[in-house]
């Protein structure tokens, strides 16, 4: 992999709820965290201590419910940050929370013991590790993205940053509203793929867009060429020549595309339910030109460089 990493959600500060702190508040934020994600799954771990200023889950595992989704195992989970404190009693202000997550592997239950014993080997070499950090600012009400890194097996990798307005995380009571105000005003993605695409969304994207029947070549090519000719209607003022040419090589190379994607969006007023509400009443676009208010001072430069695996 491109470099080792963990899967880190990071706003400074200290991790101490009223009455309780190290061990006790490890096991009461592991808890909630259980409680959380019951909808989706059981959660569980080997083990729950301290290690310095980091609560650690030893081998934790989210089994999903039903009998193909993927369950999600990973070797360690390491959380720390004054929102675990808020985590727990609802009043502390999340001001800070790092949670580390390192050898995550997404394996698949039949209820065949044989096919999942099969399976579970399969995902030892296929292990995830990621690196994130995330600032809130209570007074501006900002969120930032201050860096996401997703490790993937093989030279696979995904950056990301952003920053998000009108997040007001104070209470419970606010932060409903905060979901119907907030606003992206800057994001910046890295992508590189060398088999990425084609392990986690070429399957999944291939059955909604390609024919039962017929040629698949000819079918591909097709979508191609109504992809170029999306690209040709963007506008103008949010993505410049070179950002276009850039799309166009990518698509270019699909189904297989090997290289880097960066992407740059900026908007001064930002993207948000307020923006997106009208869509609500009208529908959801048909075309890019209906599309175009969207876009109304957002900026988007689209880089993309070919390279071959190493």
């Amino acid at each position: 992999m491109i470099k080792a990493g963990l899967l880190a959600l990071v706003l400074a500060g200290p991790a101490v709820a009223e009455g309780l702190a190290g061990q006790a508040l490890c096991a009461a934020v592991w808890a909630k965290v259980g409680e959380g994600l019951s909808g989706f799954g059981r959660v569980s771990a080997a083990s729950v201590g301290q290690d310095g200023d980091w609560c650690v889950a030893e081998a934790p595992v989210l089994d999903l419910e039903g009998q193909y989704p993927p369950d999600w195992h990973m070797d360690k989970l390491r959380f720390r940050g004054s929102a675990l404190g808020g985590i727990v009693d609802g009043l502390t202000l999340p001001e800070g929370l790092e949670v580390a997550v390192e050898g995550l592997r997404l394996v698949i239950e039949t209820g065949n013991p044989q096919m999942d014993w099969l399976f579970a080997a399969q995902s030892h070499p296929n292990r995830i590790d990621a690196a994130a950090a995330l600032s809130w600012e209570s007074a501006e009400r900002v969120l930032r993205l201050e860096g996401l890194s997703i490790d993937f097996p093989g030279e696979n990798l995904v950056d990301l940053s952003a920053r998000v307005i009108g997040v007001d995380l104070s209470s419970d009571g606010a932060m409903p509203m905060a979901a119907a105000s907030f606003a992206l005003t800057e994001a910046d993605v890295r992508i590189t793929t060398h088999g990425l695409f084609e392990w986690y969304l070429l399957m999944m994207l291939g059955p909604l867009v390609l024919p039962q029947e017929g040629d698949m070549d000819v079918a591909a090519d097709a979508i191609r060429a109504d992809l170029l000719a999306l690209v040709g209607e963007l506008p103008d003022t949010s993505f410049e020549a070179d950002s276009k040419a850039a799309i166009v090589a990518l698509i270019g190379e699909l189904p297989n595309p090997s290289g880097e994607l960066t992407v740059a969006l900026r908007s001064e007023a930002g993207i948000g339910p307020t923006r997106l509400g009208g869509y609500a009443v009208t529908g959801v676009p048909a075309t890019v030109a209906e599309a175009a208010p969207l876009m109304g001072g957002v900026t988007v430069d689209i880089g993309w460089t070919h390279g071959d695996a190493p």
